[in-house]
């Protein structure tokens, strides 16, 4: 690594950390105006003020950093660029015939490093913290459940509803799974105290242990329910081993988080969560979970062509206002992202989800291409 890379790295990180806490700053300066009597009140509760607030703001500023992490990057290559043609630093190095390419290759890189780390942190770290970054002011330092979204499985047409779920614990409170006509004679009501998730393991399928039935249908005094060849819900009878006499358990392939906060699943699940989650029968996940999907994988491709589009405009610029430079930069972000958001809402609300989410490389590569050949002639 050369003197020149060692500069330019400098001053890309530099940028980079120095807008993310000015971002972030803001943020929590306005956020707290709305959160902290809550917070405060909160903070007294556990008897650490400023531990509960740090705590609450580092999670929100998560997915701040992860959305804004490609553009900072830009932005700080550009500022890093802008900088040297303020300081007349540029022309003497390509007087020495070190070309462009050359000169800015230490900031290709160190966007792409951005880039990767964000995405593993983003594939291997969110979904761990679905609780913590979903959460209000009102939930920090509690174990509170969150509303629960009512829910056909679309493979067995059973209805899932209940008043909240308790994601540690894997529990719902109150639960109703209302049984359709096909699997039971009448359409039955099951009505428990608590209901738990349990994942398909030793044989046992995946679905809902029903704990302490309020009432007990009398379909559930036999042999357990069927459709075809396909057992729905066990009871009693037929597995006296694990299920108590008041107990039953309703087989379903629905995912525990997905009963909770759609959207936020959907924005902090893994790519692999995602796509599990559109293969799987028992969930009607529509175009948004497909876009996404196509989103995430060519993400990384996306933040590498702003890069290329963004850096050839600086350097062909030449002017030593850094404020116009900023300001250009700022033009052409805002132009990547309408039209990149623009083909995502297209492909995930016209039946397109594939070309909604490629569109945006089909039209930016080229420039970008064409920019990145410019640079190697200079």
């Amino acid at each position: 690594m050369t003197i020149l890379d060692r500069y330019l790295l400098k001053s890309f990180f530099f940028n980079l950390i120095f807008w993310f806490i000015c971002i972030i700053g803001i943020f929590v300066v306005f956020d707290l105006f709305t959160h902290f009597d809550g917070l405060v009140q909160k903070g007294k509760e556990q008897n650490n003020v400023l531990l509960i607030i740090g705590t609450y703001y580092f999670f929100k500023s998560i997915p701040i950093a992860m959305t804004l992490s490609s553009i900072l990057g830009l932005i700080s290559a550009m500022i890093a660029i802008a900088m040297m043609i303020r300081n007349n630093e540029l022309v003497p190095i390509q007087a020495a015939g070190i070309s462009t390419l050359r000169i800015i290759r230490p900031l290709i890189f160190a966007v792409i490093f951005v880039t990767v780390i964000s995405t593993v942190f983003r594939e291997t770290v969110l979904p761990h913290f679905l609780d913590e970054l979903v959460m209000e002011a009102e939930d920090v330092a509690q174990n509170r459940g969150v509303r629960l979204n009512a829910i056909i499985d679309n493979e067995t047409g059973i209805s899932i509803l209940g008043d909240q779920i308790f994601r540690k614990e894997l529990r719902i409170s109150n639960p109703v799974f209302v049984i359709p006509k096909p699997i039971a004679k009448q359409m039955t009501r099951l009505k428990a105290k608590e209901a738990f998730h349990h994942s398909a393991k030793n044989g046992q399928p995946s679905g809902f242990l029903l704990v302490g039935l309020t009432e007990i249908p009398a379909i559930l005094n036999g042999a357990s329910l069927k459709f075809g060849e396909k057992t729905i819900v066990i009871t009693h009878q037929d597995a006296p081993d694990w299920i108590d006499p008041n107990n039953c358990f309703v087989v379903s392939k629905v995912p525990f988080d997905y009963l909770a906060s759609n959207d936020a699943w959907r924005q902090f699940a893994s790519t692999w969560e995602l796509f599990k989650a559109a293969r799987n029968n028992s969930l009607d996940v529509g175009n948004r979970i497909h876009a996404m999907i196509h989103s995430r994988l060519l993400q990384p491709f996306l933040d590498v062509t702003l890069l290329f589009l963004g850096l050839p405009v600086i350097l062909a610029c030449g002017d030593r206002n850094v404020f116009k430079a900023m300001g250009i930069s700022g033009l052409v972000i805002l132009a990547f992202l309408v039209i990149q958001k623009s083909c995502q809402y297209l492909g995930a609300n016209v039946n397109m989800p594939v070309l909604g989410a490629w569109l945006p490389l089909m039209i930016f590569v080229p420039f970008a291409v064409n920019q990145l050949l410019m640079l190697k002639t200079k």
